[in-house]
C-alpha cells in the first residue's frame, strides 16, 4: 500500500499544474490577438513614415519641389508603353532592376531623408499607406509599391499609375480590404504636397499576367490598385480601376493631416491583459475558509458545556438509591 501524499507534496503539484495552465493560456489569447497587434504595430511604423515624409516635403523649397514635379511630368511625357510584368510572378531583382534607366526612374520624386515618394489614402477601406518605388517583395509587404513601366503617380492627361501591395499578411494588413472596394468609391495620393483625388469606376478580378486594362488612356487620369486574391491562394489578381476627380473641399477632414490613419485603440492589449487576470485571479485566488456549522453564536459553547453537565448530573442522581422510611 502506497503512503499517503503529504499536503505540502500536494500543494507544489497543483500550483505547478496551474502555472502551466496559465502559461498555455496565455499563449493561445496572444495568438489570438496577433493579427491585430501586429497591424497596430504596422500602422504605428506606416503613420511614422508617412509624417515623416510630410515633414521632409514641407522642408524642402517649394522651387525644389517644382524642379522634381516637373522632372516626373517629363518621365510619364516620354514614358514609351510596353509590356508590363505582373510583380507577384517574379518577386526577385532581375536585370531591369540593375539597369541605368531603373536607377535613374528610382531618383524620380525623390526627397531626402526618406525613402517613400507619396502616400495613399483611402479612408472607406481604412487604409493609409506610405508609397515607394518598384515592387519587389520587401517593398509591397512594408507599404504600396508603384509599378515600373507605368506613368508616376503625379496626374496629368495620358497617364495611368499602377499601385500595389500585398493582402492577408498576418502581421500587416496593406491591401487585405480592397476586394472590398465599390464603385463610386474615392481615394487621393499626395505626392510633394499635392492632393490627386480619384473615384472607383470599376474592379475587376483577372488571372496573372493579364495587363491589357492597365493600358493608359489617352487624355484621361486614372490610377489603378490591385493586389492578389483570394487570400492564402492567390491564384488571380483584384484590381482596382479609378479616374481623376475634383478635389473635394472637405477632403482634408477624413484623416490626420501628415499623419495617415490613426491607429485606433489597441483593445487586442485589453483583451489580452484582461484574459490573462482573469484566469489568473481564478488559479491561484487563495480558497475562501468555509465557517463550521454553528460557530460563532452567543453563547453557543458555554449552553452546551452547561447542558451536558445537567445531563451528567441528572444521570448520577438516577443511579443512587432513594432514602428508605423504614426504622
Amino acid at each position: 500500500m502506497s503512503a499517503p501524499v503529504q499536503p505540502r507534496t500536494r500543494a507544489r503539484r497543483r500550483l505547478a499544474l496551474n502555472i502551466g495552465l496559465q502559461v498555455v493560456a496565455m499563449l493561445g489569447i496572444a495568438l489570438l490577438v496577433y493579427p491585430d497587434a501586429a497591424n497596430w504595430f504596422a500602422r504605428l511604423g506606416h503613420n511614422a513614415e508617412i509624417s515623416g515624409y510630410v515633414e521632409r516635403v514641407a522642408s524642402t523649397p517649394p522651387a525644389e519641389r517644382q524642379r522634381i514635379l516637373d522632372a516626373a511630368y517629363d518621365y510619364n511625357d516620354q514614358l514609351e508603353p510596353g509590356p508590363l510584368t505582373d510583380p507577384y510572378i517574379s518577386l526577385s531583382e532581375d536585370e531591369a532592376q540593375r539597369s541605368d534607366v531603373y536607377l535613374a526612374y528610382e531618383e524620380m520624386l525623390r526627397v531626402s531623408g526618406t525613402d517613400a515618394v507619396g502616400t495613399l489614402s483611402y479612408p472607406r477601406l481604412d487604409i493609409g499607406l506610405p508609397i515607394y518605388h518598384g515592387t519587389s517583395d520587401e517593398t509591397i509587404a512594408k507599404g504600396v509599391g508603384h509599378l515600373y513601366g507605368t506613368s508616376l503617380p503625379v496626374g496629368g492627361p495620358s497617364t495611368r499609375a499602377v499601385l500595389t501591395a500585398h493582402s492577408g499578411l498576418p502581421n500587416a494588413k496593406l491591401f487585405t480590404s480592397l476586394p472590398q472596394a465599390q464603385v463610386g468609391d474615392t481615394f487621393w495620393i499626395s505626392v510633394l504636397g499635392e492632393d490627386h483625388h480619384y473615384r472607383v469606376e470599376r474592379t475587376e478580378t483577372v488571372l496573372p499576367g493579364e495587363t491589357d486594362s492597365l493600358e493608359i488612356v489617352e487624355g484621361e487620369d486614372w490610377v489603378t490598385l490591385f493586389t492578389c486574391t483570394p487570400i492564402g491562394v492567390n491564384s488571380h489578381r483584384f484590381m482596382v480601376h479609378a479616374v481623376r476627380i475634383a478635389d473635394p473641399e472637405a477632403s482634408g477632414e477624413e484623416v490626420i493631416g501628415g499623419d495617415g490613419l490613426t491607429a485606433g485603440f489597441p483593445w487586442w492589449a485589453v483583451w489580452f491583459v484582461g484574459g490573462s487576470g482573469a484566469l489568473g485571479w481564478f488559479l491561484f485566488a487563495p480558497p475562501r475558509k468555509k465557517k463550521r456549522k454553528g460557530a460563532g453564536a452567543p453563547g453557543s459553547g458555554d449552553a452546551g458545556a452547561v447542558s451536558d453537565s445537567g445531563s451528567a448530573e441528572q444521570a448520577r442522581a438516577s443511579d443512587d438509591p432513594a432514602p428508605s422510611n423504614d426504622g
